[in-house]
């Protein structure tokens, strides 16, 4: 597969940039050419976010219909988008390329209006793309080195020499926000991604909700992530219930029942788990209260992609385990038979190693 830039647009971004003063400007490829070799890079941006994995750095977006504060709601947002996937920026007017100029501005002056003392000052880059002549659009937020001091080895004099850097965009790896529309299916054969969604964002730096929401996008984490969250939100339910958190079996009822759909697991399927787990006191408002409090209201697993680990914690001393042994019989736990009494821990193997720490 491979992915061809037609366009790019690109401005500065901060919450103290402002109508008429001297940072705000959309410039594009129009009236700048770029480098053959820094078009490569970006490249390597796009596919970064296309070929990421289905994980705690990765959310799709589904386009919400709620403007309630002014702004656009999700459906003009997507309409914005088709437009610039219809532009035809070669033709010779250049009228669809003023066009192209004049969403990324409007797409800008939304992602301030959505920044604040907080978030790192940037450049926002528009790109109109396409992969394998499926056209796409491509929204990165990069953040620069102002000023960077290096020495640097000149190996045919063997002298160190020194270089200043300045305004310095990261490496490809180091990507630090990006989204693509639509979702596509990865570049690289190794990596599968099942998600259903409108919007696939990378956020390799931390999740910023800001960046979401300026795409007027309701986001769901990745599988692994998310079925983390909903057993820790299941167990916190039992807990407040019961006194105590989910057993061996109560997760297995969990994990047996997400990892057993044919497709990609969703809210009929968190409560089919949770009423498993949770038995007589399960309580379908309770389940979508947690949703909604844990911000996973858009439910979407992959069945093959879970949570790994559980920890539990016994005053302090901590039992790792891999999923499919909390089972009851590797591990198996007994709970008090009465308040106050103490929990039994029973750890079955054949191989018995240790490790001294700190």
């Amino acid at each position: 597969m491979v992915i061809n830039i037609n366009a790019v647009a690109f401005s500065p971004v901060s919450n103290d940039v402002e109508s008429g003063d001297d940072d705000d400007w959309v410039v594009s490829t129009r009236t700048v050419d770029i480098d053959d070799r820094v078009i490569g890079i970006f490249v390597g941006y796009l596919t970064r976010v296309i070929n990421k994995e289905d994980n705690g750095k990765v959310t799709v977006g589904h386009f919400s219909d709620d403007s309630s504060d002014g702004g656009d709601a999700g459906g003009q947002t997507q309409e914005r988008l088709e437009r610039i996937l219809d532009l035809d920026v070669d033709n010779g007017d250049g009228s669809d390329y003023l066009e192209f100029e004049e969403i990324s501005e409007s797409l800008k002056n939304r992602l301030i209006a959505h920044m604040d003392r907080r978030t790192s000052r940037g450049y926002l880059f528009i790109v109109q793309a396409v992969n394998d002549d499926e056209p796409f659009v491509g929204i990165l937020k990069l953040n620069v080195v102002e000023s960077e001091e290096r020495p640097i080895l000149d190996r045919d004099t063997r002298q160190l020499e020194y270089e200043e850097i300045e305004n310095a965009f990261p490496p490809t790896e180091d990507l630090q926000k990006g989204c693509t529309y639509p979702i596509f299916d990865p570049l690289d054969d190794d990596n599968v991604f099942n998600l259903d969604g409108n919007v696939k964002f990378l956020q390799e730096d931390t999740n910023s909700d800001y960046f979401e929401e300026f795409m007027r996008c309701v986001t769901s984490s990745g599988s692994r992530e998310q079925s983390q969250t909903i057993l820790n939100g299941l167990s916190g339910i039992n807990e407040e219930q019961d006194g105590t958190v989910l057993g061996p079996n109560e997760v297995q009822n969990v994990r047996t029942t997400i990892q057993g759909t044919d497709d990609v697991a969703d809210g009929a399927t968190v409560h089919e788990a949770a009423e498993q787990a949770l038995g007589e006191d399960y309580d379908e408002d309770e389940v979508d209260n947690m949703l909604y409090e844990e911000g996973e209201t858009e439910v979407q697993i992959d069945p093959n992609n879970t949570t790994k680990y559980v920890v539990y914690d016994l005053d302090g001393i901590q039992i790792k385990a891999k999923m499919s042994d909390v089972d009851g019989y590797k591990i198996d736990i007994q709970r008090p038979e009465n308040e106050g009494g103490e929990y039994v821990v029973t750890i079955r193997g054949d191989d018995l190693d240790q490790d001294f720490q700190g």
